[in-house]
């Protein structure tokens, strides 16, 4: 069963309104800012795209239209245009496929 939260701003690409509320505080969002990515990646679920989202909440809050705010406020504007250029296949290769490093072997010589 999905997660619904109490908020005006709720929508599937910002759970709880999170990114929205932390705009409109602006400058005074107190951070810090790499929680709140944490939490809205976390949120947004199995399934879904983080750059795909992140671009989407650039174009429906007009992200790219403004001068950044400084601090920490800021500083998630600039996490969230990095994420939404990060392409969804490297993720997967990512998370699904490690890839093994070698390493020592207990029995090398055997």
């Amino acid at each position: 069963m999905p997660i619904r939260y109490i908020s005006k701003h709720d929508s599937p690409d910002d759970p709880g309104g999170m990114i929205r509320e932390v705009l409109e505080m602006g400058e005074s969002f107190p951070g810090p800012a790499e929680d709140l990515m944490l939490a809205w990646v976390l949120r947004l679920g199995e399934g879904r795209d983080p750059a795909g989202a992140a671009r989407r909440l650039i174009e429906d809050y007009r992200l790219e239209e403004e001068p950044l705010p400084g601090g920490a406020c800021g500083r998630l504007i600039e996490m969230l245009k990095e994420t939404a250029l990060y392409p969804g296949d490297r993720m997967a290769r990512h998370l699904c496929k490690p890839a093994r490093r070698g390493g020592w072997r207990r029995n090398r010589g055997k």
